[in-house]
C-alpha cells in the first residue's frame, strides 16, 4: 500500500501490520481492547473511523482526518495495544511494524472501494464471508443505511460521513458483495453516478474560477462563493466536504451565515 501523507479529501485506507506476520490478536479479549482503545484514541485526535476490520495480523481501517492527526493517534494506539497485549501474553518485542500503511483516498469511487475491500478482507483471506465475520464494521454501516443513524453513536465506526455514497442497506449490500472489477451493474451504475456527480461538482467550481481541488485553499471569499453554489446547485454539505476537502462544520458555517442574512433581509423589506 503506497504511504501518503496528505489527501485533499481528508479519506485514508490505513493498514497495520503484526511484525513478521506475528499475530496481534489471541482472544475476542483481544480484540475487544483493540477496538475500544482505538475509539478513544481515534477520538481525542478527531479523527473519524469510517470502516474497519481486525484480522489476525493486520488490522485494516478507512479513517475519516481533515487535520493530519492520525499519525499521533495510530502511533498511541498501536503503542498501547502492543504494551498491554505483550504485559498479558508474557512475550516482549515490537508486536507491530515500525510503521503503519495509509494510503489516499482522493476520489468517491476510491472511498466506496476502501470500504468494500475492508469489509471484504476475510472473504478474500477465505475465512468466512463479509456478511457472517464478526469483526469487521459491516453490521455497523448496515444499520446506519438503513436508517438509524443514532446508532452509529453505539459501534466503533461512523459510516454518516459516506452515506450519501451507496444511498441505501440495499446499494451498500450491493456493492459490498460485487466483485472489484466493476463486473455487477450495480457497481458500474454507483460508480457511473459518483463519476458524473464529481464531474459537474468541479466544472461549477470552474465556473466560480477555480478547479474544485483548489477550493480549500482558495482565498476565503473565494472559497465560501464555490460552497454556496455547490449548495445551490443540490450537493449536501457532506458531498461538499468530501469533494473539496473542506470540514463539514465549516460548509455548514457557510450556508447557515447566508440564510442568516436572506432572513435578515426579508425581515428588513417586510
Amino acid at each position: 500500500m503506497q504511504r501518503v501523507w496528505k489527501t485533499i479529501t481528508g479519506f485514508y485506507h490505513v493498514c497495520a501490520r503484526g511484525m513478521g506476520s506475528q499475530l496481534i490478536f489471541e482472544s475476542d479479549e483481544d480484540r475487544w481492547e483493540f477496538l475500544e482503545l482505538m475509539r478513544d484514541c481515534c477520538r481525542d485526535a478527531q479523527v473519524t473511523i469510517v470502516a474497519w476490520c481486525l484480522m489476525g495480523d493486520h488490522v485494516d481501517l478507512v479513517l475519516l482526518d481533515y487535520e493530519d492527526n492520525m499519525s499521533a493517534a495510530m502511533q498511541r494506539l498501536l503503542l498501547t495495544y502492543a504494551r498491554r497485549f505483550n504485559k498479558r501474553t508474557g512475550r516482549s518485542g515490537c508486536l507491530f511494524r515500525e510503521r503503519f500503511e495509509r494510503c489516499s483516498l482522493d476520489t468517491d469511487r476510491q472511498v466506496m472501494e476502501a470500504v468494500r475491500s475492508v469489509h471484504a478482507d476475510p472473504q478474500d483471506a477465505g475465512i468466512n464471508l463479509i456478511e457472517r465475520y464478526p469483526w469487521s464494521s459491516f453490521a455497523e454501516h448496515l444499520r446506519v443505511y438503513d436508517g438509524d443513524e443514532a446508532d452509529a453513536t453505539r459501534g466503533f465506526s461512523d459510516p454518516s460521513c459516506v452515506l450519501e455514497l451507496f444511498g441505501s442497506a440495499k446499494a451498500f449490500i450491493a456493492y459490498s458483495l460485487s466483485t472489484p472489477d466493476g463486473g455487477d451493474p450495480a457497481m458500474r451504475d454507483l460508480v457511473e453516478m459518483e463519476l458524473g456527480r464529481h464531474a459537474f461538482a468541479d466544472e461549477l467550481a470552474k465556473g466560480f474560477g477555480v478547479a474544485l481541488q483548489g477550493v480549500k485553499a482558495a482565498p476565503p471569499a473565494q472559497r465560501n462563493i464555490v460552497i454556496l453554489g455547490l449548495h445551490d446547485a443540490g450537493f449536501t454539505v457532506r458531498q461538499i466536504e468530501r469533494y473539496t476537502g473542506i470540514s463539514k462544520s465549516t460548509a455548514s458555517r457557510i450556508v447557515r451565515a447566508r440564510a442568516r442574512t436572506a432572513v435578515r433581509t426579508d425581515d428588513s423589506l417586510g
